[in-house]
C-alpha cells in the first residue's frame, strides 16, 4: 500500500471487505473489553494463577475461567504472547517473564492496598504486609492493626483486583449503588462460594464479584475513554516537561553568551 492512496479508496476497499462493518460504539467497546481480558491475563500469569507458556483457554484453571466466562472475555484474550505483549507496557513485559514474577506481584499488590487503590482495609486495619508463610511458593498477606497483626490471606486471591486496576476498572457510582440494594444473604452467599480474600474492604469485594462488570453496560468503552484520557495527560506532562527544558536551554544560552561577551571585553 503506498502514501498516494487517499483515504476515500482506503474506505471504499474497506466496505468491499466488509461490506457489513459493525458500529463504531461496538468496536470500541469491543477493543475495551479486550483490554481487560489481556490484564486478567496478565494479572493471572503474574500471580501464579495460570503457569506455563500456553494460553490457551481450554488450559485455563477454573479461578480463571469461570470470570473470564462470567464476564465474557474468553474470545478476547489473547491466545499468544505476541498478543499479550501488544496490550501491556514494556515493563509489565518484563515483570511477566521474570523469575521472581509472584514475589512482584506480591510487592504491588502490598502498595496498591496500602495507597488505598481498593478502598479501605477490613476491621479497621491500618496496612499490609508480606509474610514468610504461605503454601508451596505463595505469600500471605497480613493485616496489620494498631501495630500488631490481626489476620492473613493470600496474596493470590487479590489477581482479580489487580487485574481490574490494571486495565483502569475501578468500582463505579452505580455497582455501589446497587451493592447497597443487595440482600444480605446473596452477599454471604456470593461470598462463600467465590471463597475471596477479606484484605480488602467487603464493599469493593462485593462490587467485584456480586455484580460482575460484564452487567454493566459500556464497561469496555469507558475502558477505552480512560485510555484515552491517560494518554492525552501524559502527552500533556510531556508537552509541560518540552516547554520547560526549552525555556531552561535558552537561559543557558543567554548565560553562555553573556559570559562569552564578558570575557572578550
Amino acid at each position: 500500500m503506498t502514501a498516494e492512496v487517499s483515504l476515500a479508496e482506503l474506505s471504499s476497499d474497506a466496505h468491499q471487505r466488509v461490506p457489513n462493518p459493525p458500529p463504531a460504539g461496538e468496536v470500541i467497546e469491543g477493543a475495551g473489553r479486550q483490554r481487560l481480558a489481556s490484564y486478567y491475563l496478565y494479572s493471572a500469569l503474574l500471580a501464579g494463577l495460570l503457569d506455563g507458556d500456553d494460553l490457551a483457554a481450554e488450559h485455563w484453571p477454573a479461578k480463571l475461567a469461570q470470570p473470564m466466562e462470567r464476564l465474557g472475555l474468553t474470545r478476547l484474550a489473547p491466545r499468544t504472547w505476541r498478543g499479550l505483549d501488544a496490550q501491556l507496557t514494556a515493563a509489565q513485559q518484563d515483570s511477566l517473564r521474570s523469575e521472581d514474577r509472584q514475589s512482584k506481584f506480591a510487592r504491588l499488590l502490598v502498595d496498591l492496598i496500602n495507597r488505598g487503590a481498593f478502598g479501605p482495609l477490613c476491621g479497621g486495619a491500618d496496612s499490609v504486609r508480606l509474610t514468610a508463610h504461605g503454601e508451596g511458593n505463595g505469600q500471605d498477606l497480613e493485616l496489620i492493626k494498631d501495630g500488631r497483626p490481626a489476620r492473613t490471606c493470600k496474596v493470590v486471591d487479590h489477581w482479580e483486583l489487580v487485574a481490574q486496576h490494571l486495565a483502569g476498572v475501578l468500582p463505579s457510582e452505580e455497582i455501589e449503588a446497587q451493592t447497597a440494594r443487595t440482600t444480605g444473604q446473596k452477599v454471604q452467599r456470593q461470598l462463600k462460594e467465590t471463597g475471596i480474600s477479606h484484605a480488602v474492604s467487603l464493599g469493593t469485594d462485593i462490587a467485584v464479584n456480586v455484580h460482575p462488570l460484564g452487567a454493566v453496560v459500556g464497561i469496555g468503552t469507558r475502558l477505552v475513554r480512560a485510555r484515552i484520557r491517560t494518554d492525552r495527560e501524559e502527552a500533556g506532562t510531556l508537552g509541560d516537561l518540552g516547554r520547560e527544558l526549552g525555556t531552561l536551554r535558552a537561559q543557558a544560552d543567554s548565560d553562555l553568551a553573556d559570559l562569552l561577551e564578558d570575557r572578550s571585553s
